[in-house]
């Protein structure tokens, strides 16, 4: 080999490492500037701070409730049956359907049903006398009942009796008949007359059947009840009693 060649050959090798060298730092820079960009992209972010979360939008910590703090307090919670937190439902001004009424106001007579008035009881007669207590009638006992003596005699054979209603009553009701220690063949008539106007029917009854008298009486003033002896044997002057069971009024 000569020395020109020689020359040549080293020149040529010189190039080739310095084209290597040149290429090998371009890769690494490449390397190291896609490195540095991600870092720097991470680092680039706005960090978010919990001052800039609006208010409304962070979840509030969940409060601590302390076992006294989770019951309702007596003033939170109305009591039953009252319209401010009053009365229970059965206290002073209130008419026991949870109706508030106000001190000393009246309750409507609708509220508390019809007025009864038993004859026996409640009321005395303006024209003749009658005895009154429990009476038994076709094998049912009346309470409060009222009767007279009955027979075929001139004074007995149509008894009556009269009281005075003065227009306050709307009902009268009885349930009629002779009296069980009347004679076992007694037949007597019931009648019922408001301000001398007959009302209803005539209602016979003997020992096993009464009858039952429901009547209007709305307006009336005096009401007369009659009873009439029909038949039956006597025992001295009487066949028994007539008796009008339960008789009372409604209104």
């Amino acid at each position: 080999m000569t020395a020109g060649n020689s020359k040549d050959r080293i020149s040529k090798d010189g190039i080739l490492a310095a084209v290597v060298a040149i290429v090998l730092a371009v890769v690494g820079f490449l390397f190291a500037s896609s490195d540095d960009s991600e870092g720097s992209d991470d680092s680039a972010r706005p960090s978010v701070s919990a001052s800039a979360i609006p208010e409304e939008s962070r979840e509030a910590p969940s409060p601590t409730v302390r076992p006294e703090e989770s019951a309702s307090s007596p003033e939170d919670t109305p009591d039953e049956g009252s319209g401010d937190g009053g009365s229970d439902g059965d206290g002073p001004g209130d008419d026991g359907n949870g109706r508030e009424t106000g001190p000393g106001e009246p309750l409507d007579e609708a509220d508390l049903g019809p007025r009864v008035a038993h004859l026996a009881d409640d009321l005395n007669p303006v024209e003749r006398n009658v005895y009154d207590g429990t009476a038994t009638v076709a094998l049912t006992t009346y309470t409060s009942s009222i009767w007279k003596d009955i027979g075929p005699g001139r004074t007995l054979s149509s008894v009556y009796v009269v009281y005075d209603l003065q227009g306050q009553w709307k009902k009268f009701i009885a349930d009629v008949g002779p009296k069980s220690t009347s004679r076992t063949d007694a037949v007597m008539d019931f009648e019922v007359y408001a301000d001398d106007r007959k009302l209803g029917e005539v209602h016979r009854t003997t020992m096993k059947r009464s009858a039952h008298i429901e009547l209007n009486v709305t307006g009336v003033g005096h009401l007369r009840l009659v009873a009439k002896h029909v038949s039956g044997s006597t025992s001295g002057a009487y066949t028994g009693q007539a008796v009008w069971g339960s008789a009372r009024l409604e209104g």
